[in-house]
């Protein structure tokens, strides 16, 4: 399978919405959904692992991106703490992969859309970007 063809997907964890999309290597979205973000961090996890599933019985996906608002640990395998959501020193990227049997990562959710306008956005090609996230 070329690059292009390879499809992930990507979710914006936020304190109101978790925002998801698969996205194949030159940043097109072929699918997308929306839901409410739960309060409690077990349903948090279900909601995560049902929007996973629901996508990836839709598409043939190989990994999954997880944008998270708050603090993470420096292998961006743990969230030490988000604001808006209920983890806290939380394993969130070893218990999905093992949830979704296949990898995932963490990023903090600024740093992802910095990443994606410099890969395929407005930033594409620059030299310098600074993205400012309100």
């Amino acid at each position: 399978m070329t690059e292009p063809e390879r499809l992930t997907i990507g979710i914006d964890v936020g304190g109101t919405s978790i925002r998801a999309a698969v996205v194949d290597g030159t940043g097109t979205i072929v699918d997308s959904v929306r839901a409410a973000t739960p309060a409690s961090a077990g349903a948090l996890e279900d909601a995560l692992e049902e929007t996973v599933r629901y996508l990836s019985e839709r598409n043939d996906v190989a990994a999954v991106g997880l944008a998270v608002a708050g603090f993470l640990a420096v292998d961006r395998r743990t969230v030490l703490f988000a604001p808006h959501l209920a983890w806290v020193d939380a394993p969130v990227a070893q218990r999905f992969t093992d949830r979704f049997a296949m990898p995932v990562v963490l990023e903090h959710d600024a740093n992802a859309a910095a990443w994606a306008e410099y890969r395929f956005g407005a930033a594409a090609g620059a030299h310098t970007v600074v993205l400012v996230a309100l």
